[in-house]
């Protein structure tokens, strides 16, 4: 059979494709299936071959030039083709799939990054849809954060939030509770009036967090609640004592 497909080359290729990119890959394929065919391992053969193919064309397309292989060559082993193509596509499906999964957790440390403004400050401004997924998944990396860090306060901003449903407000209280337990106060910024009616009407308390218009006020809160700190910390001086700690 490799005589036969080496000599009808040309003809084979015109008959798969029409544009001069197709034929140079159906030509490719069909070399390197010339060079495995007869093998005892032939599934496991064609499947590179196979593969490469389908990165330059169409699973349809694919299958149409495996009939047309099938009608023009004698003895063409075309149950064994399918079963390489089978495996080969199961094989970048799963690929596709941790892709996908790659992609999804980019995606989630893009939407809901947490930033250290300085020693004792977190922010973390969300944007988009907050559903519970993805709150659960800010929960977990903004309390991996603050143990790591130590921080003291941690801002919250929702500017960027549309919507906030009765499931993931409930669970945004659960996430502020931990903050709470873990020595850290809560700023939350950024409620869209509809929101704040929304939460009222749902019943969903947020009085165990410190409330704020929006990120400017919270940073400004956050810098007086701090210099009202490290003025406490300064010690008492005489006249002409000097402060060199």
């Amino acid at each position: 059979m490799k005589d036969v497909v080496i000599s009808r080359l040309g003809e084979l290729v015109e008959g798969l494709a029409k544009d001069n990119e197709q034929k140079k890959a159906w030509e490719d394929f069909l070399v390197d299936f010339a060079e495995v065919c007869g093998k005892a391992d032939l599934k496991e053969k064609l499947q590179a071959p196979i593969s490469n193919l389908l990165d330059r064309i169409s699973e349809k397309e694919l299958s149409d030039g495996i009939g047309l292989l099938h009608e023009k060559i004698d003895n063409f082993p075309t149950v064994d083709v399918y079963k390489a193509i089978i495996e080969v596509l199961g094989k970048k499906n799963d690929e596709n799939l941790v892709r996908m999964a790659e992609l999804s957790d980019v995606l989630s440390e893009l939407s809901t990054p947490i930033i250290q403004l300085w020693q004792d400050v977190l922010l973390t401004p969300v944007i988009g849809t907050l559903d519970s997924h993805r709150a659960q998944n800010m929960a977990e990396k903004l309390l991996e954060s603050i143990a790591d860090t130590r921080a003291k306060v941690v801002i919250v901003d929702v500017t960027g939030v549309s919507m906030i449903d009765t499931i993931v407000g409930e669970f945004l209280i659960e996430m502020f509770s931990a903050v709470k337990l873990l020595g850290s106060d809560v700023i939350l910024t950024g409620i869209k009036p509809e929101i704040a009616q929304t939460l009222v009407k749902l019943g969903i308390d947020f009085n165990m967090v410190i409330i704020k218009r929006d990120l400017e006020s919270a940073l400004k809160y956050t810098i007086g609640k701090f210099s009202k700190g490290t003025e406490k910390k300064q010690p008492n001086l005489k006249r002409g004592d000097t402060d060199e700690n």
